[in-house]
């Protein structure tokens, strides 16, 4: 019995292919410790928050949205006497290392995963399609990046590295962990980023057809035009970038911010 316990551990290993909707609760290596989390999803979205739990909690729920062959436009005639059979089980897996945890789940269905962790855990999530990602109450770094949907990180600690395709960033820094520098992008949304009052950065920021806004007391440093010039053999090609660069309270940690469509604000609290 005893090495049974031990084995469990250190390799904690889940597969779900159920019903529309399934918790799975992991045991973690060493709750005492800080965790790690990763979700990488196709379809799907994401929620995870920080609570004084000592193991990690998932719920997957399957989307009903029809299945792919529905949406398609089908001629009739090839169907004719056949019965549709339902395909709604989920299938998802769960695993568990040395307080890593992985969780994927199947690239045709659309899965959403609510999770619940200790609040010390760093974060690396990824959605494509039909999902949001959303983050409260953490203490850790995170790496986050949502292709067609937003992504909103509320009462945070720790670092952030946050790419939206199409979709605005949201995120509202508790604490900010020193001497580490982050990046946030967008291409067709807005970034918002809300830092405390003493939070100390260098920042590179960029927006090629939106606005910046900030109420730092940002020290702006002269910039010189950056200019590349590109010589494919089939023609030249130059292009200019120009970014703004500033210290906030007296510098720090190189901090970037780098949209296309939309505005960039930084705020203080």
């Amino acid at each position: 019995m005893k090495a049974i316990k031990i084995i469990i551990s250190v390799f904690f290993f889940v597969v779900s292919q159920l019903t529309a909707q399934e918790t799975v609760k992991v045991p973690l290596t060493d709750a005492s410790k800080p965790g790690f989390l990763k979700v990488k999803i196709l379809n799907g979205s994401i929620k995870v928050k920080g609570t004084n739990t000592k193991e990690v909690i998932i719920t997957a729920s399957l989307r009903k949205e029809g299945s792919y062959r529905n949406k398609r436009k089908i001629v009739k005639k090839k169907l004719e006497g056949l019965k549709q059979i339902s395909n709604t089980g989920l299938d998802f897996s769960v695993k568990e290392y040395n307080n890593a945890i992985d969780v994927d789940s199947d690239r045709n269905g659309t899965t959403d995963f609510e999770i619940e962790v200790p609040k010390n855990f760093s974060l690396k999530l990824s959605t494509y399609n039909s999902g949001e990602i959303y983050v409260e109450n953490i203490n850790g770094v995170m790496d986050v990046s949502n292709a067609n949907g937003k992504i909103t990180l509320r009462d945070i600690s720790g670092a952030v590295s946050a790419d939206a395709l199409n979709k605005d960033i949201t995120v509202n820094f508790i604490k900010v962990k020193p001497n580490t520098p982050m990046a946030f992008s967008s291409l067709n949304g807005d970034i918002d980023i809300t830092f405390p009052k003493s939070f100390k950065a260098d920042v590179r920021i960029k927006s090629e057809r939106g606005d910046i806004f900030t109420d730092f007391d940002l020290k702006s440093k002269p910039v010189k035009t950056k200019v590349n010039r590109e010589n494919s053999g089939k023609g030249y090609k130059v292009k200019i970038e120009k970014w703004i660069e500033g210290a906030i309270n007296g510098g720090g940690p190189e901090i970037l911010f780098k949209n296309y469509n939309g505005d960039v604000i930084i705020r203080s609290k």
